[in-house]
């Protein structure tokens, strides 16, 4: 008898769409345009591995019952997108797998709003770093953008955004909400590719050029083996990235690695005025894991020459390189101890 969850090749199979943003109004008008008529709407979340969870069992019990599989999954504000995408599209594949490698999760549609991603972004803000993680995480992992309230940000910002959005989701379509259409979701869906998918990610593999100006924005990409001094790293930060001493960095993102925490790795995310260290899982010792620096830069008119040079100033020296590495637990450290809230900047 054949298994009804492995029938991958029915035609009933069209797919699954997850839509998330800011706030349920604009997540549910957004997800009334991409559903087609045969569409079945959910809303899940905020659990990671519950929504991940809840929307597999619905396809499978369609499965099952021979339904199409057409299913729209809204989820609730904060329901960290990246992860849910990625254990869901893995459980699709794991029990719906399709024979031409095409994942069942189709779309992940991101609703964000123009004026937050100005006032986040390009503002100036300094106290708002877990909503401006949240937007920009939104953009960098789903395979269409919907931007909202275009009309109350100025044209020049919007163009900027339009430049760096492009730069931060590279194999995204970005659109209005106004241009937003169950058409835009057509075709083969990207999902799969969220893994890797977000600019900064590119920016840092091998084939990617560290250095990249497109004429709106530039894309630096700083890497070195050796660990930072985390005492001259807390000074440069004030100084080299006090607002417009090296132009204006919209987002950074990567990896990095303290000499007084040498067996972790570190990650590394800024939006705006807005830095975060975090500990990662990774430990510094295993091949796999990210080695000494590896930040990507997006921003308008930077000063790649300065940013280079005033970050090797906080990389160890040779003589410290060279020394105990035990007594590289005596450096000045200014920033807190990691746990899982990490620490803004």
């Amino acid at each position: 008898m054949t298994d009804p969850t492995r029938a991958s090749s029915s035609l009933r199979h069209r797919g699954v769409t997850i839509v998330a943003g800011q706030g349920a109004g604009p997540v549910d008008r957004a997800a009334d345009i991409v559903a087609g008529p045969a569409s079945l709407r959910v809303a899940v979340g905020p659990d990671t591995h519950e929504a991940a969870d809840s929307v597999h069992r619905l396809v499978l019990d369609r499965a099952r019952a021979g339904d199409r599989i057409d299913v729209v999954a809204t989820l609730e504000p904060g329901t960290p997108v990246r992860p849910t995408a990625l254990l869901l599209g893995a459980l699709l594949d794991s029990d719906l797998g399709r024979p031409s490698g095409e994942s069942l999760l189709q779309h992940v549609v991101a609703v964000v709003s123009a004026v937050d991603l100005a006032e986040l972004v390009l503002g100036g803000v300094d106290d708002r770093f877990l909503a401006a993680e949240h937007v920009i995480d939104l953009v960098e992992h789903a395979t269409v953008v919907a931007v909202a309230d275009t009309s109350a940000v100025p044209a020049a910002d919007l163009r900027v955004l339009e430049r760096l959005l492009a730069r931060l989701a590279p194999e995204t379509l970005v659109a209005s909400t106004a241009a937003l259409t169950h058409a835009s979701l057509s075709g083969r869906g990207g999902a799969a590719r969220l893994g890797g998918a977000a600019g900064w990610m590119q920016a840092l593999s091998d084939h990617t050029p560290d250095h990249h100006h497109d004429g709106a924005i530039t894309t630096f990409v700083y890497r070195d083996e050796r660990p930072f001094h985390p005492g001259r790293l807390g000074l440069a930060l004030e100084r080299t990235f006090a607002p417009g001493t090296v132009g204006t960095v919209l987002r950074s993102r990567g990896f990095t690695q303290f000499a007084t925490r040498s067996d972790r790795v570190g990650s590394w995310s800024s939006v705006g005025q807005m830095l975060s260290l975090d500990p990662t899982s990774a430990p510094s010792w295993h091949p796999d894991s990210p080695h000494g620096q590896q930040i990507a830069f997006f921003g308008l008119d930077l000063d790649v020459v300065t940013i280079r040079r005033d970050l090797d100033t906080c990389l160890l020296t040779d003589d410290e390189l060279l020394g105990d590495p035990a007594g590289w637990r005596d450096f000045a450290d200014p920033f807190p101890v990691w746990s899982e809230e990490g620490h803004r900047h």
